[in-house]
This record gives structure tokens, sequence and C-alpha cells, in this order.
């Protein structure tokens, strides 16, 4: 990636940070039969803008129109309808936000370090209370998000997210299996994952321990008697980085989606883990 000075000012260093990373995975435009007003890359770094003010598409162009050092940093010749960035990111691919995500892990290289999972919820803003209120539920719709987060740069490493309510348990075992090329040490979690089949996982397939603590009530299990016997406290405090992660996340873009179908939330919640580590990536180069 090209170098990126930063500016001081870590609203534009993002953009322009993300601007970067589209340029090198994006091609330059969707078609050969573009009208070739705006590039694909300046079009990601906008909508990376709305993420990162939390902005509506109408609240992102009218903003955008008075911000003079955007316009120069994206090389902007017009200001895009709302729309267009609006149908950018319903055309834009999952797989491409993934390539982003491993070129910029890919600058941060760990190994034999701490691993820790959990997981969160991310609402919709739309008619859930609405409907809450006409069927008199309680329970509102949302996305799953699980993330693995290493205990040295506190990045990212591995997310998912679908549609919940959903045990944790369901996402952990993809989960491991990502990070073995780490050789963690270590991989915690909270006693949600106190199954047999996790602990076995990580005991057989990874380098690591498992940090996780068994539930009172425990009657059965090789590896989940094993554990009582390797806990460590000391170790397990690390987890907390991954609460933090997710408590920055929903402060930082919101907790709140604002796409419609859940396919779109779903997109919305991943490009939120993507930019929390844009936004991580900023602050660890400023250290």
């Amino acid at each position: 990636m090209e170098k990126v000075d930063l500016t001081g000012n870590m609203m534009l260093d993002f953009v322009l940070t993300a601007y970067n990373y589209a340029k090198l995975k994006f091609n330059k435009y969707s078609s050969i039969y573009s009208k070739q007003k705006y590039t694909l890359p300046q079009l990601f770094a906008i909508v990376a803008y709305k993420t990162y003010n939390k902005y509506d598409y109408r609240n992102t162009i009218n903003n955008l129109r008075v911000s003079d050092k955007l316009w120069k940093a994206l090389n902007l010749k017009n200001i895009p309808h709302y729309t267009t960035i609006q149908k950018f990111f319903k055309k834009l691919s999952v797989e491409k936000l993934k390539e982003i995500d491993i070129l910029l892990l890919q600058h941060f290289p760990v190994s034999e370090c701490y691993f820790s999972l959990d997981a969160t919820g991310f609402t919709n803003s739309y008619s859930d209370i609405y409907y809450n209120n006409r069927t008199k539920k309680t329970r509102r719709s949302y996305i799953k998000n699980h993330i693995t987060v290493d205990s040295k740069y506190m990045l990212i490493r591995h997310h998912n997210a679908i549609k919940g309510p959903k045990y944790d348990t369901n996402f952990a075992i993809s989960a491991i299996r990502p990070i073995q090329s780490y050789k963690p040490t270590y991989i915690l979690a909270d006693k949600a994952y106190d199954t047999e089949l996790i602990k076995q996982t990580i005991v057989e397939e990874t380098t690591a321990l498992p940090q996780i603590p068994v539930k009172t009530r425990q009657k059965s299990g090789v590896y989940r008697s094993k554990c009582r016997t390797i806990f460590r406290p000391q170790v397990y405090k690390f987890r907390n980085q991954v609460e933090g992660v997710n408590s920055l996340e929903k402060r930082k873009f919101s907790g709140i989606n604002n796409s419609r179908s859940t396919n779109l939330q779903i997109k919305e919640t991943k490009l939120k883990n993507i930019c929390y580590n844009i936004y991580r990536s900023i602050q660890i180069v400023q250290k």
C-alpha cells in the first residue's frame, strides 16, 4: 500500500486510509460503459466517511459538499447524488470487503499471542419498535456479530455476522480454525463457550490452550475436566480486550444498522468491523 501521510485529523486520516486500501482492491470503474464521473475507490471512501460519522445517505452528501479537504483528498470533481452511494453499497461485494480486511491485517502480523472470542448484537433502526408495540413482543430482531481479537494490536482477526438470536457457540468452531496460522498461545472466551467440542477443537487443531471457565454444573467431558487444571486467571483477564473492542465499535460506528433488508444489515455490520480495523490501525501507527 502507498504510504499515507497522517494529517493529525482522525476523520480525514480514516477516509484517506480507506481510500488507499480500496484503490488496491477495486477496479477504477464498475464497467466499460460507466459514465466515469466517480471511481469505485472514491465511492467506497464516501461510504467509510458515512459510517465513521454515523450519517444517513442524505446527510453524508450534505456534509461532503462543505468539506473542501475531503474533496481534494479524494480527487472529487463532482459530488455524487446520495442515491449513487446507496446503489454502490447495495452492489458492494462482501468478498471485496474481505480482501480489504486481509490486506490491512497483513501490515500487522502477529504470532504466539492470545486471542479472545465474543459476540454482540446490532439492532435495526426501522420498524422493530412499531411492530413490537403492535404485536406486544419484547424481543427485537438483530444481527449477531462474532469477532476474534488478538492481544497484541487489538485488531479483529476474524468476524462473522448472521441474523440473531443465535448462541455464541454456533460461531466458535468457524472462528477458531482461521486463526490456526497465527499459532495462538491461548484462546479466551467466557462460560458460554464451555462445551466439550469447542475445547477439543482448540486443543487438537491449534497450538493454544483454552482459557474458558468451566460451568458450575459441569459433569462430563475429558477436555472440560482438564481445563480446570490449566485455567490461569491472570491470562483470562485479557478477555476484557474483546469486550472493549465490541464497546468501542458500537460507540464509534453505532450499534444500530440503518439498512432494511437482512442481507444489507449483515453487510453493514461487516463493514463496521473493517472500519474498526482501519480506525485501530491509524491509532497503532500514531503511537
